[in-house]
């Protein structure tokens, strides 16, 4: 029946409020751990401008179209599988991610790249096209759904580019290279096209790399675009740059701060001096004070005393009180600051009438025991101080 009754009996209140925060962590943690062994799998690649990577950064939408209009691409990530590759007349090279080369790998690159039917740059800033000196200057650009406006090359006069942040200007006199997609304001355009010449196969920069992402390749003739420009050949070369390829050595012009650095700092200072104005607090007009400040002598001596006396240090307030004694009685009776204690006893004895075993004993007496002790020394020190001056 005990048994029974025990078994039965029910929740107390207290056993009911641990109960339920218990059972909404445990499904808590089921849930998450369901979810994350659902969502095991394969790991996609996630790097920009990579054929490889299906999401809106990536280019695998262009290297599928160019697989089934018949071309071959082949894709590689490191400078070294690069330079593995065989390149000839049949070959397009491109290169995606030209932030990750560095003057000297740009070079190389160029160098391999030269017995192919042509190069493909993405995007390429100053420290590429002076790596590979080629003869064009470039600068930051904002185009948007330009046209190309220009002749001798594969790509139509009516494309339309949807954006560009940077246009290139040929620099050799007498080029024929032409430009498209023109920049009004700045000079030059989005693209250009350098013909081969020694040592460089023919060349075309086009300084936009969003125009191969999955999530614009489809906006304006963007697509179009890139197919004429990567689909040239039966064969395509796509060289992803690792940032490993770059050596300590490699000297760079480039800022190691990301694009945000700058304006967030800014943001940053500004939000900073504004909570310190919202919450400073104005001091007031200044108060003027008559000079010069009097301040009472025995403040000091009666702050000491307060200290010592907190400090129930009643051994160091005695010493305090017969040094100065010692020096007020020396001064009195005309002698100098170093006389001894025996001979500053022995006057104030002989003036005072006392005797000199008395002088010297309370002159040098040990420490006090309690606060009487300690009153009461002190008035006899006072009392041989009057006695010597004769007050």
């Amino acid at each position: 029946m005990t048994t029974t009754a025990a078994a039965s009996k029910p929740l107390t209140p207290t056993h009911r409020r641990w109960l339920i925060p218990s059972v909404v962590v445990a499904l808590l943690m089921v849930s998450a751990l369901a979810v994350t062994l659902l969502n095991q799998g394969p790991q996609r690649n996630s790097e920009d401008l990579d054929p490889a990577n299906p999401g809106y950064s990536g280019a695998q939408g262009l290297a599928h179209v160019l697989g089934e209009h018949g071309v071959k691409v082949t894709v590689v990530r490191s400078q070294g599988e690069l330079l593995d590759q065989v390149v000839d007349g049949a070959t397009t090279v491109a290169i995606t991610g030209t932030g990750s080369l560095s003057g000297r790998t740009a070079h190389t690159a160029l160098v391999h790249a030269t017995s192919s039917a042509g190069l493909i740059l993405l995007d390429p800033d100053p420290e590429v096209t002076k790596g590979m000196g080629l003869p064009v200057a470039s600068h930051l650009a904002d185009l948007a759904d330009v046209a190309a406006n220009c002749q001798g090359t594969d790509v139509g006069e009516a494309f339309r580019l949807a954006r560009a942040d940077r246009a290139y200007l040929p620099t050799a006199p007498g080029t024929t290279a032409p430009t498209c997609f023109p920049d009004k304001i700045g000079g030059g355009g989005a693209m250009v096209s350098l013909p081969a010449a020694v040592g460089r196969p023919p060349v075309i920069m086009l300084g936009d790399e969003s125009l191969i992402i999955n999530g614009a390749i489809l906006d304006s003739d963007n697509a179009a675009i890139a197919l004429h420009l990567f689909g040239h050949t039966s064969h395509l070369l796509w060289y992803v740059p690792s940032q490993a390829d770059i050596a300590a050595a490699d000297g760079t012009s480039r800022s190691i701060t990301p694009s945000w650095f700058q304006p967030g700092l800014t943001l940053g200072t500004s939000a900073v001096v504004l909570l310190c104005l919202w919450r400073g607090r104005r001091l007031g007009r200044l108060v003027t004070e008559p000079l010069p400040v009097i301040v009472r002598a025995v403040e000091t001596t009666e702050s000491r005393g307060r200290l010592y006396r907190k400090a129930r240090d009643r051994s160091r307030a005695l010493a305090v009180l017969q040094q100065a004694t010692r020096k007020r009685l020396a001064t009195f009776l005309g002698l100098s600051a170093s006389t001894a204690l025996s001979n500053v006893a022995a006057a104030s004895a002989a003036v005072s009438g006392r005797d000199y075993e008395d002088v010297m004993d309370l002159l040098e007496s040990p420490a006090a025991h309690d606060d009487s002790s300690l009153l009461e020394l002190a008035s006899t020190l006072r009392a041989l101080e009057k006695e010597v001056r004769g007050t």
